[in-house]
């Protein structure tokens, strides 16, 4: 759906070009002196195929790099390649592009785009970039002109497009910086532009949900990404949107009373919500006062799940009760460790070292990639595991940081079903498909050679592998 924006974006303003090119056919525009340059442009931008159109215009800048028109040919050819369903290339004519002009609206906008959807795929280098390309396209909107041939309420509608595809980019990167007040300003603009955004909307509902005090309008908005979602077919996105929102309004509420009729009354086609909803949710206890309960009602709060200990730990400094539960919780995980016990833990790979482990613990974080344990691995890790994989790892719960969260795990190993498993030959056919189980292998190439494969399936999933030997490669 953000894809769809772009491409609607970018090509609103480049539909106008086109029928001034066509208009002009018969005569070269001004600055245009060679009629084969004008007739290459002008037979490149007719093209109807829209990845055979973007080649016909990377030929044409190719051949008259000085030409007039090379900045149409520019956001024609960027156009193009997101048509087609090729962001990886539009992005590279955007680059190009910002060379050349460096306020271009739509190719800013294409950058901030394309690395919002580079960082949440787990490319965390890519936010920066697409957030200064968002920024420098706020600034520059103004003194942006009207393109030749559209109308001033087309142009005005163009615009609030692209101030959505920028708003989002901000609104995301200020989620990820947990900056929550900020980003429920962008993604509220994006979303009053584009009511059908999947990821502005739900992102939209988490920073709602998420920052001090809650915001209940963010029920509504999270019932809303699952609509999306199952309109798009995307049930397994539905799922998880559902598991998050749905705790989150128990945790809010005290219980999942009207979040079902909250949910089916939103897919029949509430694509607004409603002026009064905020008073509709009504609140069950602050996190606060639900952590000092839900130790008190603990005989063992060493027991309780993992984002329990959370919830109870990071209240901490709320009040004297707070620091009661949190130090009953704590003594109570500490008890578990007596002895030299060592604690094993299921967690997701946010980012991984040689010799520390990022990475999400409680179910919450896990669904929204989010750290909220350091690990101190007693031992070098190679090859390492991928961001995104679930690995048991062993260790000692040393200590903890309430705000922003996080558990520091110490004199770390993995897990005995994390290990590497038993080598042998590769049999045919080969694997078509391999998990990202990390139980790292060694694979033995038919040259002689041998490489680390995060798990024996990926090794032999190489047909130059012959065999594959538990463990990473000496």
């Amino acid at each position: 759906m953000m894809r769809r924006l772009l491409s609607l974006v970018l090509c609103a303003a480049l539909l106008c070009l086109g029928a001034e090119a066509h208009a002009q056919s018969q005569s070269l525009p001004p600055g245009v002196t060679n009629p084969a340059e004008y007739k290459a442009y002008v037979s490149a931008i007719g093209t109807q195929d829209a990845a055979r159109r973007a080649q016909a215009l990377e030929i044409f800048l190719a051949w008259y790099p000085n030409s007039v028109l090379r900045m149409q040919a520019f956001e024609q050819a960027m156009a193009a390649w997101q048509a087609a369903g090729n962001p990886a290339k539009a992005d590279a004519v955007a680059v190009r592009l910002l060379q050349l002009d460096p306020d271009n609206v739509r190719a800013l906008a294409n950058r901030a785009y394309s690395g919002r959807t580079q960082a949440m795929t787990g490319d965390d280098k890519a936010l920066a970039p697409a957030v200064e390309a968002a920024q420098h396209g706020m600034a520059a909107l103004p003194k942006w002109q009207k393109p030749n041939g559209m109308a001033d309420p087309d142009f005005t509608r163009l615009k609030m497009q692209i101030v959505a595809v920028f708003d989002g980019t901000l609104g995301f990167a200020a989620l990820r910086a947990k900056d929550y007040a900020k980003a429920r300003s962008h993604l509220l603009e994006a979303v009053s532009v584009d009511p059908d955004n999947l990821p502005d909307t739900y992102q939209l509902a988490v920073a709602l949900l998420e920052g001090k005090p809650i915001d209940p309008l963010g029920f509504w908005y999270g019932a809303r990404a699952i609509a999306i979602a199952r309109a798009a077919k995307n049930d397994a996105a539905a799922a998880e949107i559902e598991k998050y929102a749905a705790a989150r309004y128990r945790h809010y509420h005290g219980s999942d009373d009207g979040w079902s009729q909250l949910v089916t009354r939103v897919a029949a086609g509430e694509r607004r919500p409603p002026d009064n909803f905020g008073t509709t949710v009504t609140r069950a206890m602050s996190p606060a006062e639900t952590a000092v309960q839900m130790a008190a009602a603990a005989a063992d709060p060493g027991t309780l799940p993992f984002g329990d200990w959370e919830l109870i730990l990071s209240h901490r400094d709320d009040s004297d009760d707070n620091k009661a539960a949190a130090e009953k919780t704590w003594n109570a995980i500490v008890e578990r460790q007596r002895g030299g016990a060592r604690l094993k833990l299921p967690v997701k790979v946010i980012r991984a070292t040689t010799e520390r482990i990022e990475a999400a613990l409680s179910e919450r974080n896990q669904s929204n990639g989010v750290v909220d344990i350091d690990i101190d691995l007693a031992h070098s890790l190679r090859p390492l595991p991928a961001a995104g994989s679930m690995i048991s790892i062993i260790g000692t719960l040393s200590d903890y940081r309430p705000r922003p969260f996080l558990f520091f795990l110490t004199k770390a190993e993995l897990a005995e079903e994390s290990m590497p498993v038993a080598g042998g030959a590769c049999a045919d056919p080969r694997p078509q498909m391999c998990t990202q189980e990390y139980r790292p292998a060694c694979g033995l190439r038919r040259d002689g050679s041998r490489k680390t494969y995060g798990n024996a399936c990926g090794a032999c999933a190489d047909s130059e592998v012959v065999s594959q030997s538990a463990g990473a490669c000496p």
